[in-house]
């Protein structure tokens, strides 16, 4: 100081004389101002230090907010989108195979065998077509297999198939979350690191302040 009551721009900090010539262009290097004045551009200088940090605080929000909204969905429902490319015989062969892998079929097939047996065994109204030894129901019951056989397999390949889109899409997801599990990572991480920064040097030019108001304080206590 050059004198108790007044502050020379160049003994004072870089970042607050750049501030203080930026706002009063008449002043320079060699100008002294008094403690007051200076005083009273130290606070402005904070309070546009903290107005500084929270709008890039807030924009950087806005960003991750516009990002989120910005982002395509990817989950779908998979059994509308599977449906919309089946073909007659791939749900005829869908609805046979659920039938058939039911204990409805069980039961009904059971039911048939024991009629058809009993028909052609006790000759039920004087009806026999097919007696024993069943050559008849044999040759049904190998048509049968013969037929089910593909038509369970149709349908495997079609769960197979599901199976697949279903991993992909599960991929998809997977990645989508991840990617964006990361960025959120780097954001917070950048905002802290910022944050940081900003309130260290927030305190020290709080305590710079308070020093010089000290400094001041004792000069006149002094005096």
């Amino acid at each position: 100081m050059a004198h108790q009551d007044y502050v020379q721009l160049k003994s004072i900090d870089d970042d607050i004389r750049s501030f203080i010539l930026k706002k009063n262009k008449k002043l320079t290097m060699e100008s002294q101002i008094s403690f007051i004045t200076f005083m009273n551009y130290h606070l402005e200088y904070i309070k546009e230090k903290i107005l500084q940090d929270q709008n890039e605080t807030k924009k950087i929000n806005q960003q991750m907010l516009q990002q989120l909204n910005n982002k395509q969905i990817i989950s779908q429902n998979l059994n509308a989108t599977i449906n919309q490319k089946v073909t007659f015989g791939q749900k005829a062969a869908d609805a046979i195979a659920k039938f058939g892998g039911s204990w409805p079929f069980i039961f009904l097939f059971l039911m048939v065998l024991a009629s058809w047996i009993l028909l052609n065994s006790l000759h039920f109204f004087g009806v026999s077509f097919d007696s024993y030894p069943f050559i008849l129901l044999n040759l049904v019951l190998s048509c049968l297999a013969a037929v089910q056989a593909p038509i369970i397999m149709m349908s495997q390949n079609r769960q197979a198939a599901r199976d697949r889109i279903a991993a992909d899409h599960d991929y998809q997801t997977n990645l989508k979350a991840e990617l964006e599990s990361s960025l959120l990572h780097e954001k917070i991480d950048y905002l802290m690191s910022q944050q940081w920064q900003q309130m260290l040097e927030l305190q020290q030019l709080q305590i710079e302040l308070l020093t010089q108001l000290n400094e001041k304080y004792q000069g006149d206590k002094m005096m």
